[in-house]
């Protein structure tokens, strides 16, 4: 063991901006910390403290696709722009827009599981993508697809049992979000990085598997004659139903066959349901009635999941039209297949697109979007859809809303965090490849050190 001395300094804490103090009157009266928009401000000389009550906001939300991640990530990091070799300036200017938004507490762009997942299939870049969307995010990320239509699938059973129409407005941005639209962004953000379950190639292994999954629906929607856009549709709609049921059902066989001994069990993890088995097993509990049998149970969880209600919640209704316009497309003799990545954007547009100010997604699903029967259905959403197609549309809309911030409220964002603080932190990326550097040599160093 080293005995190397620690000394903890509080005075590190305090941060600019500085002024006179109200107690001594040395210029050391500087930010302590900002927490449920209450700044709180300290003297590094005498330690008098102080606070103000900042006014609440309502930030605006923005997704962003993993593409335009990378995209700005190729020009802000020093690594991966040495590898492509090629530039496009309008990245720039998207990073510094949207960084001094951000830091004006006027929008986030918050993280979203979707962008782990999509940063951690190549782990040469996974780190950079990772430090570029937390800071963008600024302490706000959104729930997991899953976990919101399973909210919204909850509020149309007690819509049901109340003897009204589900009120999709009920589920706001704030219930599916980590962090508050309305409050001020701390100085200091402290993030985990938690590791993974599966190593890379578990990982990229899995990914294929469902990539090859759907490229066999797309052939057989290419072969499937006559089929409408209205007949997948309908199919879409009923198949996460039908989905929670039978996952159900073969988690409880699987239960059932370890109870009686005609199965061991290798994987623990294998007696954990997935969300919507356990879902299933919920809605049998809420909605049984004395006597029933097993068969009735199930049968009447089947009749709600498939009732008009259940299948109307946004995330299905939306999933459900850009799959039967994927389907379309097949059968429109379209000849690029779907990607890797179209599960996570079908997953990302219909979780998140009702409660975004704005999206910034792939341009074929901003083209399906943009389709008649498509469009006509989210245009109950104000949300406002951008793509590489649009880039320029979406740089105005950007800068739009920095001319439109008051004076008073710039003034604020100044006092509160310092003269420099909406500068864009082009290097951040570089900042990151260094912190990579010293714990790979820190690691280096550790593992030639012989123990004492």
């Amino acid at each position: 063991m080293s005995n190397r001395e620690f000394v903890f300094e509080p005075r590190l804490f305090i941060t600019g901006p500085f002024g006179p103090c109200p107690q001594c009157d040395q210029p050391e009266f500087g930010s302590l910390s900002i927490s449920n928009n209450f700044h709180q401000r300290r003297c590094r000389n005498c330690w008098y403290t102080a606070g103000v009550q900042l006014p609440p906001l309502q930030k605006r939300l923005i997704y962003l696709d993993q593409m335009l991640l990378s995209n700005v990530a190729k020009e802000l990091d020093p690594v991966w722009k040495a590898k492509t070799k090629r530039s496009d300036p309008y990245w720039l200017e998207v990073f510094d827009q949207l960084d001094r938004l951000v830091k004006l507490q006027i929008v986030v762009c918050p993280e979203s599981p979707i962008h782990e997942e999509e940063s951690a299939y190549d782990d040469r870049f996974e780190g950079v993508l990772r430090r570029l969307y937390t800071h963008l995010a600024s302490g706000v990320s959104l729930d997991f697809p899953m976990a919101i239509h399973i909210r919204q699938i909850w509020e149309a059973v007690h819509a049901m049992e109340e003897g009204r129409q589900p009120d999709w407005s009920r589920i706001t941005p704030s219930d599916v979000i980590d962090g508050g639209l309305e409050q001020w962004s701390e100085r200091l953000l402290l993030t985990v990085n938690m590791g993974h379950w599966l190593s890379l190639a578990d990982r990229r292994a899995s990914r294929s598997r469902g990539h090859a999954a759907l490229l066999a629906v797309w052939e057989r929607w290419k072969a499937e004659n006559g089929l409408t856009f209205e007949v997948q549709f309908e199919r879409e709609r009923r198949a996460v139903a039908e989905v929670a049921i039978d996952s159900f059902l073969r988690h409880l066989d699987l239960v059932n066959r370890l109870n009686t001994g005609t199965e061991t069990l290798s994987d623990p993890l294998s007696l954990i349901p997935g969300q919507l088995a356990a879902l299933t097993l919920q809605l049998i509990k809420e909605l049984e009635k004395p006597g029933d049998t097993f068969d009735e149970r199930v049968r009447r969880v089947a009749a709600v999941l498939l009732s008009e209600p259940v299948m109307q919640a946004p995330k299905n209704h939306l999933a459900a039209l850009l799959f039967a316009g994927l389907a379309r497309s097949a059968v429109s003799g379209k000849k690029k297949p779907p990607s890797q990545g179209t599960p996570n954007d079908v997953d990302a547009i219909s979780a998140y697109l009702p409660y975004c100010d704005a999206m910034f997604i792939d341009d074929e699903f901003a083209q399906i979007l943009g389709n008649g029967p498509i469009n006509r259905e989210i245009a109950r959403y104000p949300t406002r859809i951008f793509s590489t197609r649009t880039r320029d549309d979406f740089l105005t809309y950007l800068r739009q809303m920095e001319a439109d911030v008051p004076p008073q409220h710039v003034e604020l964002v100044t006092q509160t965090y310092g003269e420099d603080w909406v500068t864009p932190f082009r290097s951040i990326l570089e900042h990151e490849r260094e912190k990579e550097e010293r714990r790979r040599d820190s690691t280096a160093t550790a593992a030639e050190t012989p123990p004492h």
